[in-house]
């Protein structure tokens, strides 16, 4: 892979200087901060909500700590994952037609060191800025709720983090494939629907990387430990990815 380190450098230097460093973890900061805080504040609001409709009565348990967890890893599996979806639309295509790949890959670096440069920056930026927030809201947390172990919180976020390597893998590869970002975006949102749907037959869920939400509940919910295959298997899926879109890349015309 000629060219690999000065093109991970140039990937570093563009998300220093440019949206990508602040759109996603912006959207990680901005849960791991009122994730907690809408936990304590819901239950106050529906109460103040049934208390104008006579009749009606709303009982809700006091909040937790697992709750405040729960709002920031739902943030995460919701809103992050479709910033990641829309934000990797670009990646390659971006660059594509922009005519800055046309620059880049004259010199002497490799179609799959310009590839795997765009993966693993988009890796060590998403593991870093998950990192630093996951520990903001567990300090949030602590702050307004009586502490709960944290073992949960970690066990979910690190299964999210799989699923989440795998989700910018399969946008590496359809920004590769795909010349508009547009496409490319939407060949991501499709394959997040066809997991949904899979994650209706208990084989695949159990099975395969289908499984890795399910995975992130059961985590956070404190249960056994049976992420195994969804972690494995979505392993499998982002290696396989990264080679698809080093292959398909390398048949396109720039």
């Amino acid at each position: 892979m000629n060219g690999f380190v000065p093109l991970l450098a140039k990937e570093f230097l563009e998300i220093r200087r440019t949206w990508r460093l602040w759109v996603v973890p912006g959207i990680l900061a901005f849960f791991a901060v009122t994730g907690p805080i809408m936990a304590l504040l819901t239950p106050r609001l529906l109460a103040s909500m049934a208390a104008q409709q006579p009749g009606v009565v709303i009982t809700v348990p006091d909040p937790t700590a697992v709750d405040a967890y729960a709002q920031f890893v739902k943030g995460l599996t919701q809103m992050v994952l479709l910033a990641l979806i829309i934000g990797g639309g670009g990646l390659v295509s971006g660059e594509r037609a922009s005519g800055t790949a046309i620059m880049i890959l004259t010199k002497p670096v490799s179609r799959a060191a310009f590839i795997l440069s765009k993966l693993v920056a988009e890796l060590v930026l998403l593991l870093v800025a998950t990192t630093l927030t996951t520990v903001v809201t567990l300090l949030v947390t602590r702050a307004l709720f009586p502490p709960v172990p944290a073992a949960p919180l970690f066990a979910a976020v690190a299964i999210w983090l799989v699923q989440a390597g795998l989700v910018v893998s399969a946008m590496v590869f359809f920004s590769a494939s795909f010349r508009s970002r547009g496409g490319a975006a939407g060949a991501g949102l499709a394959f997040v629907m066809v997991l949904l749907l899979l994650s209706m037959w208990p084989a695949a869920e159990r099975y395969s990387f289908v499984g890795l939400t399910a995975a992130i509940a059961n985590a956070l919910r404190g249960g056994g430990l049976w992420w195994g295959w969804p972690v494995g298997t979505a392993m499998v899926g982002m290696v396989g990815f990264a080679v698809a879109a080093t292959v398909v890349f390398r048949g396109k015309e720039i």
